[in-house]
């Protein structure tokens, strides 16, 4: 008994070990039966995965002739160039690293028709100081204010660096003549001010508030005479001060607080009058209405004194030169459109200066 119970695990064992066997041995004879074909079978595999990556091949082929379709058409359309034909126009201007250049060389003109390809270039160290004192300086003299709108749209000092992007953008709004009278593009002269740069492309670009309150709607006027003016606070060699309806003693009634100001040394330059809606010449009439008699003029504290009224999105500059005296010194602008916020910009400018000319002329 006790034999025949130590067979009966060996008969049970021996068909388990032979079902399991069979799988290995058809690999095997499978991979002899491979080993033992012509070498053209054996290529049989190959050829046909080679079939299956063609249509892909194909694809990728089509695609890219459609690339270098699109790049032909941009370039007769002039929105494109190849890398070596830019460079052989000479508009990329390579810097070397740790290089510094004059400040005239860095403000160079731009032939904006000539486009850029990704950047090739690297930006010097930030000449925005000595942009920004030339940008701001005094008028040599005080202008005659019937001659004053001329004054206040002359082109900039000091060419503002701005991307190539925001570039080719204000070229669809605006003529390129008038731009490469303002602006420089950063990728060219390889110059980018940190500050004034990224500012001025906000107050170009930002959204106009309609439909909102009046206190909004500062705060859309506000990037560009922050944008503006704010820079021009640090690096003026006066004491600038900006302030919103604050008390103002030197020019204004008491009681009476100009919606915007500018004052320097704390003698009050530049105010403005800003409403939500209405006739903007009714509205700038404000201005005159709360000046303290005799401020201006040429007994006064200053010759004449600048100022702005807003009506929603429209922007008219005057010039108060005496007792209930003013007069216009600047179109009408609408900031809905980015040929108007161009306008805004380089008037903003001159304001600074003139500002600057008329108190220097007192004091």
């Amino acid at each position: 008994m006790t034999e025949t119970k130590l067979r009966l695990p060996r008969r049970v064992k021996a068909p388990l070990k032979k079902a399991a066997a069979p799988p290995r041995r058809q690999s095997s004879r499978l991979a002899a039966k491979a080993r033992t074909q012509p070498a053209s079978e054996s290529k049989a595999p190959s050829r046909k995965a080679t079939t299956t990556a063609a249509p892909q091949e194909q694809l990728a082929r089509g695609f890219m002739e459609k690339l270098d379709a699109i790049s032909r058409k941009l370039s007769q359309l002039a929105l494109h160039k190849a890398e070596d034909e830019i460079i052989k126009a000479g508009v990329l201007t390579p810097i070397v690293s740790g290089q510094n250049k004059d400040l005239t060389d860095v403000t160079s003109s731009v032939d904006s028709d000539r486009t850029l390809a990704e950047p090739l270039y690297q930006v010097v160290e930030p000449q925005e100081r000595d942009m920004c004192t030339k940008l701001f300086s005094p008028l040599e003299s005080i202008p005659d204010r019937r001659k004053l709108q001329a004054v206040l749209l002359q082109p900039p000092q000091v060419k503002i660096p701005i991307h190539h992007s925001t570039y080719g953008w204000l070229k669809t709004h605006v003529e390129d003549e008038r731009l490469q009278d303002i602006f420089d593009i950063v990728e060219v002269v390889g110059n980018l001010c940190p500050k004034l740069t990224p500012r001025v492309e906000t107050a170009l670009q930002v959204k106009v508030a309609t439909d909102v309150t009046e206190g909004m709607q500062q705060c859309f006027l506000d990037t560009f005479l922050l944008g503006i003016i704010g820079t021009a606070q640090e690096y003026l060699e006066l004491d600038a001060k900006v302030d919103r309806n604050a008390n103002e003693l030197s020019m204004t009634q008491t009681k009476s607080r100009p919606d915007y100001l500018l004052m320097l040394n704390g003698l009050l330059v530049f105010k403005g009058e800003e409403k939500k809606a209405g006739d903007v010449r009714h509205i700038a009439l404000e201005l005159i209405d709360k000046m303290i008699p005799g401020s201006v003029g040429k007994d006064g504290k200053l010759d004449y004194l600048l100022g702005y009224a807003t009506a929603g999105s429209r922007v008219l500059f005057e010039c108060i030169h005496g007792d209930g005296k003013m007069s216009e010194c600047s179109d009408i602008l609408n900031l809905e459109r980015v040929a108007d916020r161009v306008t805004l910009i380089v008037i903003l400018l001159n304001v600074v200066r003139v500002a600057c000319a008329l108190y220097n002329a007192k004091y």
